[in-house]
């Protein structure tokens, strides 16, 4: 009986120091996780500049355009001497017509108007001695009238046999025939792309930030990768009943020639800009408690934020308030941290 007794205590005795050297190591591993440190990413909060913008395009129009036609529909085409694509000053010569029996009325007019202004002037001698009636005198002179009027008629009929550009450019169509009627429709257009101009529509909330003589950056992706700079010539007083928006046109140097006619042309208008304020990525913000918070990490240990949002753009966002500069803010790591928690931090940018 006594050596059952002693066994008990020797089995209790032992099971004792085993669950002591449980407790040990549970307490070990519990002291180990609670000091465990949450790995994260920060970025030194900095001052930047913010700029929203909207985009506004068009086709880029020449600002210079003539399509010509012949005042004399019945003329016939003598010769066509240029193809699109030419370039001309003002006053080459672009049609010319067949003017042969103009030339041969023009003469017969001139020798008319020669005649009857000799007449007038031999009865105006005539009338000046009493010779003749003043009534004799009236004829000769609206004879002499009659005659110079149908004389310059036919100059002007002769200037028009020959079809002149009005303007420096390039041809940029001709339907113009050799040997056939002139008729109504135009014959030879040129542009002149020297400027383009580019039209936009611009909504009533903005076209007040809008000045005349004002520059815009244009981009034009068919003709640079480098964008234009456009003067703004004209603000529509009016808004387009069309499309619910005032007209904006802007005037684009194209010294080199690579921007053409038609091209898509966008300008960025600036709605709302911020600068020296605080700016930090979107994703770094929480929503938590129906609140915007950050984390910023001090002596190795996460701290929350509460901030108030502002401008927010892209994956930037403004910060008004709760955020100063200097500050190391979480960037990865954010969601897996409460109020206290220690971490241990890598600044980005920085070799880990």
């Amino acid at each position: 009986m006594k050596r059952k007794y002693i066994g008990l205590l020797l089995a209790i005795l032992v099971f004792s120091m085993l669950m002591a050297g449980c407790g040990s190591k549970k307490a070990d591993k519990v002291s180990t996780a609670e000091t465990k440190k949450i790995p994260v990413t920060v970025e030194i909060v900095k001052k930047g500049n913010m700029e929203k913008s909207i985009p506004l395009g068009g086709l880029l129009q020449p600002q210079d355009e003539v399509a010509l036609s012949s005042k004399n529909p019945a003329f016939k085409i003598l010769k066509v001497p240029v193809r699109v694509g030419d370039g001309v000053k003002a006053g080459t010569p672009l049609v010319v017509f067949d003017g042969r029996d103009l030339e041969l009325q023009l003469r017969s007019a001139q020798d008319s108007y020669n005649d009857a202004k000799l007449n007038y002037e031999r009865n105006k001698e005539l009338y000046e001695a009493g010779a003749i009636a003043k009534s004799l005198l009236e004829q000769a002179e609206l004879r002499l009238s009659g005659a110079e009027i149908a004389l310059n008629n036919l100059r002007i009929q002769q200037e028009n046999t020959v079809l002149i550009s009005p303007i420096n450019g390039v041809v940029s169509a001709v339907s113009a025939v050799e040997g056939q009627l002139a008729g109504s429709m135009p014959l030879v257009s040129v542009v002149n792309i020297d400027k383009l101009k580019l039209q936009v529509q611009v909504g009533e909330a903005y076209i007040n930030k809008l000045r005349k003589g004002g520059e815009m950056q244009v981009s034009i992706p068919a003709a640079s990768k480098e964008s234009f700079t456009g003067i703004i010539t004209n603000i529509a007083p009016q808004i387009d009943a069309r499309t619910k928006a005032y007209p904006v046109t802007l005037e684009v140097e194209n010294a080199g020639g690579e921007i053409k006619g038609g091209m898509y042309g966008e300008v960025q208008l600036v709605v709302d800009r911020k600068e020296n304020v605080i700016v930090v990525p979107q994703y770094a913000i929480l929503d938590q408690d129906q609140k915007k918070v950050v984390y910023i990490v001090e002596n190795d240990t996460a701290k929350r934020r509460e901030v108030e949002v502002g401008l927010t753009l892209g994956d930037k966002a403004e910060i008004v308030k709760g955020l100063n500069p200097g500050e190391a803010l979480m960037v990865e790591g954010q969601y897996g941290v409460k109020d206290g928690s220690p971490v241990t931090q890598v600044v980005r940018g920085e070799a880990k």
